[in-house]
């Protein structure tokens, strides 16, 4: 029953080469007329040809198509051609705007971190010539390691970012 359903198909190959009817169907339609089966069989074959005809990547669609728009709007794939071209340009500048707010935030990190580093190697400096030398110590030593971290890290990150990206 099977071989005779993929038979009927493969007569239509010159149509559609990659028409398989699904097993799920035999069990379905085995007990139907003949008659019924074969228009089973071609509609599928329809369904197919529509669904690869309507099908298409990226953000153009191909040539026959948008000829068509030409068809049913005035000027439809000029118009078709500005929007992607619309879109295309606002994404570009949305981008540039994200790259240029990054790296403002960037340079107002770096500046404030280093005024929070002076302050605390001045709070050391100051504790240490009022006589807490400990204490003045514990702020050195913690505002160094503090900011060595922060490059460290920072610059690990970023070379993370940039490895991803490519």
């Amino acid at each position: 029953m099977a071989e005779e359903l993929q038979n009927d198909i493969d007569d239509s190959k010159e149509l559609i080469p990659e028409v398989k009817i699904p097993e799920e169907l035999v069990p379905v339609i085995k007990d139907l007329p003949k008659k019924k089966q074969q228009e089973i069989v071609k509609a599928i074959v329809s369904v197919s040809i529509k669904k690869q005809l309507s099908s298409f990547k990226g953000p153009l669609p191909p040539p026959e198509v948008i000829s068509g728009y030409n068809d049913v709007v005035r000027n439809g794939g000029e118009r078709i051609f500005s929007m992607a071209e619309n879109q295309s340009n606002h994404r570009i500048k949305l981008e540039d705007f994200v790259i240029r707010e990054e790296l403002k935030l960037s340079g107002r990190g770096q500046i404030f971190g280093f005024i929070i580093g002076l302050i605390g190697l001045g709070l050391a400096t100051g504790l240490a010539l009022l006589g807490h030398e400990t204490l003045a110590g514990i702020f050195g030593t913690s505002t160094i390691l503090g900011m060595v971290t922060v490059f460290v890290i920072g610059k690990k990150a970023q070379e993370k970012d940039i490895s991803e990206k490519e």
